[in-house]
């Protein structure tokens, strides 16, 4: 179940209330089913499970967290399973997965984007193969595309920022937006961020710079302590594992940040307090869950092959994380209305944008007009 300690969220009645009601669309597709909760995790022993990471694990993000899953799938669920490292030399993926797809594994783990093209290339050559795309709505026949709105995480962030910056720069009103690359998967976050500052206050700008990587934590420093120095006052960071070059300009800055699919707070209070006293809060993707609930699902027939699953704010895979410095920093009055969006966006009440329904022109023009 969810650490009810770590995330926000609707209750789970309500949420089980809303689920049918409005799941709003993740990634391109539109024939996306609502995610369901109860999954089983009978016949789950003995299956064997691997996790083709396109990167390397210590992103203290996406890849770490599905990481989690799997391993919790090995810990509790009686699987046996390997994880795959293969870096970001994107021409060793097919080779990689047809060799493991030539192997006797009964599920096949791969996320992102990145991933796709070649996964949606390989896997009808391995019809008896099953198969789950982490963040990617695929409809291929043996893979299980598990979408998660990253506009309804950049909603929920934007409204955290902009009631910050009411409550306290009022006279200062900027907010900032680092993305790992200028990407639709980073574009849809921003564009729920944009959305969701601006349903608080028109009047907020939003400055936004990209790495141009995955994993370049120097820019990620340079970039975000930019931003900073042109007045935003707290920065939202989907950086992939460039992430640390964010909380360490926060850190060196004295200014507030929002992270980004994993508890950045959490993961560093211990080792490096220092970076992290004025991390927000971070929008959070619950990939471990989503993984043990994916696997599952297949075994005991709840989810299918070759119909794509949308794990959104309705679900409870999309919130932010509730800590420490969440209830310090964060106003009870804010903490309120995150509460109240949340609902109004697993009721289908609220229907942030999507990067994946804006050609290049109309993200330009919003991300240029909301611009300081």
């Amino acid at each position: 179940m969810l650490d009810r300690r770590s995330f926000v969220t609707v209750s789970l009645g309500t949420v089980s209330a809303l689920v049918l009601a409005g799941c709003s669309k993740g990634g391109s597709d539109s024939d996306v089913a609502p995610a369901k909760d109860g999954f089983s995790s009978d016949g789950a022993k003995g299956k064997k499970v691997i996790f083709l990471v396109s990167g390397n694990l210590g992103d203290k993000g996406f890849y770490d967290s599905t990481a989690k899953g799997i391993n919790t799938l090995a810990s509790d669920y009686g699987c046996e399973t390997k994880i795959v490292e293969m870096g970001r030399d994107e021409t060793t993926y097919e080779a990689t997965l047809r060799d493991v797809s030539d192997q006797d594994w009964d599920l096949i783990v791969c996320s992102t984007f990145s991933m796709r093209e070649v996964l949606e290339g390989v896997a009808p050559d391995y019809p008896d193969k099953s198969y789950v795309l982490l963040d990617v709505a695929s409809t291929v026949p043996n893979i299980l595309g598990v979408s998660f709105p990253g506009n309804e995480a950049g909603f929920l962030a934007g409204t955290v920022a902009g009631n910050y910056i009411l409550e306290n720069f009022p006279d200062n009103k900027v907010a900032g937006f680092i993305g790992s690359m200028d990407a639709q998967g980073i574009n849809d976050f921003l564009v729920g961020y944009i959305e969701g500052v601006k349903n608080v206050d028109e009047s907020i700008k939003v400055n936004t710079s990209y790495v141009g990587s995955f994993e370049d934590v120097a820019t990620c420093l340079e970039m975000t302590t930019q931003l900073y120095n042109q007045g935003a006052e707290v920065v939202y960071a989907p950086a992939s594992q460039s992430i640390m070059g964010a909380v360490t300009a926060s850190s060196n800055t004295g200014k507030a940040l929002i992270g980004c699919d994993t508890d950045i707070y959490s993961e560093l209070i211990d080792s490096q307090p220092d970076l992290v006293q004025h991390v927000l809060t971070s929008s959070l993707k619950r990939l471990d869950e989503a993984t043990i609930k994916s696997a599952t699902g297949l075994w005991d027939g709840s989810l299918k092959v070759g119909t794509p699953v949308n794990m959104d704010v309705a679900y409870g895979a999309i919130g932010l994380a509730d800590n420490d410095n969440y209830q310090k920093l964060v106003s009870e009055d804010t903490r309120k209305k995150v509460d109240e969006i949340t609902q109004k966006i697993a009721s289908g009440e609220i229907k942030p944008k999507s990067a994946f329904d804006m050609d290049t022109e109309e993200l330009t023009k919003m991300r240029d007009g909301a611009k300081a």
